[in-house]
């Protein structure tokens, strides 16, 4: 449970990073410009035949880097993105076309604040900054944002990467890669974590959580907190949204790989693709004074605790779409909804009547949301210090507005 604070969070501007909070979804119709109200519910869509399984892993054994994977080329890292993306105000985007300009009618109702990139068939029509950042900065299109449950994506790759190469299967029981696991997950599958339907319940919805949250911890500390919980539900039956899960998909990814979770995420993923404002929040955010809410990303771990930049999450969503980070039956596993509305760490549930890959975060202070729309390629970023910003409905408005631009 958390406590909803409507005032502004402040934004990385520095190099430094910050931990994101308990994500939970709510998806609505497309609003009249400018409403941003949530009204209506989550749309699923039909789910495809599971993969095969493959066989299990030994732990220990390393996770080979992401260039294994890509295709073979002098440089397989990501291509640069078709324009010249300045760390500066002036290398903004479309701030005067139509995108640009509902954005602002936002901003000036008090409604966001943040930063937005649109791209539509590879070609960003709005790249740019709203509203501050601090006191004394605004947020400009390079700010860099905690992001909260985006991450889920992150990890979720890292786990069916994995899979691809033998190292396990996502059919498999978890207490497979868990030491000490508790008896009542015995049945558990690491499929039904990706999907939240393990049953397990979300240790950021305890009533301690919001006094904890600003005090550094360890994961293993942070799965004591829900290891002695019952299950809410029978293993694969009903969708619950858990962090939780995604806390015990870092364990699983550190007890194959080796590694800690910080540093498969940066040797590989962020490293190889080029996402160099993203990583895993190694900031002490409770003892900076420039920072509102006093977070730490240990709290959240692999279920929400890297950063980001609009630019980075763009770069990572084509390397998605272009076969650079998974091979294209794994990706189609990964966008495969499991129940309800969830696939592996993306939802799918249409927005704004177009079909939809897609996933929003929410923190103490930020809003997050990061999306594809896959007919006709458009491409949504929004990332906002304000917490009480409709990501989703700002992002399903922007699409239909890039969709229909000339």
């Amino acid at each position: 449970m958390r406590l909803i604070i409507p005032v502004l969070a402040v934004a990385f501007v520095f190099g430094a990073c910050g931990s994101t909070d308990a994500t939970s979804s709510t998806h609505a119709s497309l609003p009249t410009l400018p409403t941003v109200t949530v009204e209506g519910g989550l749309i699923a869509v039909p789910t495809e035949p599971p993969a095969d399984p493959v066989p299990t892993a030994e732990r220990g054994a390393p996770l080979p880097t992401i260039t294994a994977a890509l295709p073979t080329t002098a440089n397989p890292t990501v291509e640069p993105l078709p324009m010249n993306l300045d760390p500066i105000e002036v290398g903004s985007v479309g701030a005067d076309n139509i995108l640009g300009q509902h954005m602002r009618s936002i901003e000036q109702a008090g409604l966001y604040s943040g930063s937005v990139l649109v791209a539509r068939r590879g070609e960003i029509l709005l790249r740019h900054g709203y509203g501050l950042a601090n006191r004394t900065s605004r947020n400009t299109a390079t700010t860099k944002f905690r992001i909260a449950s985006l991450t889920k994506q992150f990890t979720a790759v890292l786990i069916l990467r994995l899979q691809e190469q033998g190292k396990l299967s996502i059919d498999d029981r978890i207490c497979s890669y868990l030491e000490f696991c508790a008896p009542q997950w015995a049945p558990i599958t690491i499929r039904q974590l990706l999907a939240h339907s393990s049953g397990i319940p979300d240790y950021t919805e305890f009533l301690d959580f919001d006094r904890r949250q600003a005090t550094p911890t360890t994961r293993e500390e942070l799965i004591a907190r829900f290891r002695n919980e019952p299950l809410t539900s029978t293993p694969g039956s009903v969708y619950k949204y858990s962090n939780s899960g995604y806390i015990l998909l870092g364990q699983i990814l550190e007890y194959i790989t080796g590694m800690p979770y910080a540093d498969i995420i940066k040797n590989e993923l962020c490293i190889p693709l080029g996402l160099n404002d993203t990583d895993y929040d190694h900031s002490t955010a409770g003892a900076d004074p420039s920072l509102s809410f006093g977070l730490y990303a240990s709290t959240l771990d692999s279920a929400g605790g890297l950063y980001s930049t609009i630019d980075d999450l763009y770069r990572w969503d084509r390397a998605l779409h272009d076969g650079q980070v998974l091979k294209p039956e794994t990706l189609a596993l990964m966008r495969t909804v499991q129940i309800k509305n969830y696939a592996l760490g993306v939802m799918r549930n249409p927005l704004a009547g177009m079909a939809s890959v897609h996933h929003d975060g929410m923190a103490s202070g930020i809003r997050t949301y990061l999306g594809n729309f896959p007919d006709p390629d458009i491409t949504v970023v929004v990332l906002s210090n304000y917490e009480n910003a409709d990501v989703v409905n700002i992002a399903a408005y922007l699409g239909v507005l890039a969709r229909d631009m000339p």
